[in-house]
């Protein structure tokens, strides 16, 4: 079979800013799967329905950049649609050479805490999609059971769950209790590469730097392993307008009121301590906040 690039949905001129993003994100797929291509039975490793890997691959990509385009419940939606579409396609693709290919693809973008994309609330109808189809490739339910399971802790739209922490002057406080119109919670350990490089980030942000200057945002970085004596001696890492602290009783870690999978971890917060962002990239939420600003965003 001869590879055809991949069909890419053509938004109608008249259509412009949300109303373009949500068309594009809802029939993104729609060319591809109604090409008949991915209706044959496909075994090659090198055409997923007529497309090569790398074309579906830069596909996955910008549909995923078009999901963080639309709100999120319009973002679940589509990706259920998608589920839906590639669960179809096993009837005629009995290899599971196209569901198998986005499964993972997914897997990759949106579950790895270090893409750039991840998004653990645009996964779950796919981990939802794989216990339901039983395709669970090297691994068993259960691995994808955890998944789900921890894609549904902290979701957006919902409550973020509080949290104690002590400060450097060994005075107690709680998440619900630090006042801001939003929180950025980060998760850090003081010294470590990756978290320098994001808070040097956030602090040479001008657009950060108003926000906190206007009372808008309220930025609190949390650690939450043991080793105290190195984490006051990193304090000056963060900046003066930061409420810095510690996770004195563990429970973030040892009883995974959030699952950090890595430091650092982003959570953005609204007023009434909903979770916004969960785990969000660093360069995803400049992203957000240029293209929508921080009241832009909606469940």
């Amino acid at each position: 079979m001869e590879a055809k690039p991949f069909p890419f949905v053509q938004v109608p001129a008249m259509l412009t800013g949300e109303a373009a993003a949500e068309y594009a994100a809802g029939h993104f797929w729609n060319r591809y799967f109604d090409s008949t291509e991915v209706w044959m039975a496909e075994t090659e490793d090198t055409l997923i329905g007529g497309v090569t890997r790398q074309g579906m691959t830069d596909a996955v990509r910008q549909y995923l950049m078009t999901l963080w385009s639309v709100s999120y419940g319009k973002a679940i939606e589509t990706q259920k649609n998608l589920m839906q579409m590639a669960e179809a396609s096993l009837a005629a693709d009995t290899s599971g050479t196209i569901y198998g290919f986005l499964t993972e693809a997914m897997e990759s973008a949106l579950w790895n805490p270090l893409s750039d994309l991840r998004n653990e609330g645009f996964y779950i109808p796919v981990v939802e999609s794989i216990m339901k189809t039983g395709r669970t490739g090297d691994h068993d339910i259960s691995y994808y059971s955890r998944q789900a399971a921890v894609c549904l802790n902290n979701r957006p739209g919902t409550p973020a769950a509080d949290f104690t922490f002590t400060d450097a002057h060994g005075d107690l406080h709680s998440l619900y209790g630090t006042s801001g119109q939003y929180i950025l919670l980060l998760f850090s350990n003081p010294g470590c590469p990756a978290c320098r490089e994001i808070i040097a980030m956030l602090k040479d942000s001008p657009l950060i730097t108003g926000m906190t200057e206007e009372g808008r945002l309220t930025m609190l970085s949390i650690y939450i392993d043991e080793d105290l004596a190195g984490w006051y001696r990193g304090l000056a890492d963060y900046p003066d307008g930061w409420i810095t602290g510690y996770n004195q009783d563990l429970s973030i870690r040892d009883a995974m009121t959030y699952d950090v999978r890595a430091i650092p971890s982003l959570y953005l917060l609204d007023s009434d301590r909903k979770v916004i962002f969960k785990d969000i990239s660093p360069s995803m939420l400049m992203l957000q906040f240029r293209e929508h600003g921080i009241d832009g965003y909606r469940y």
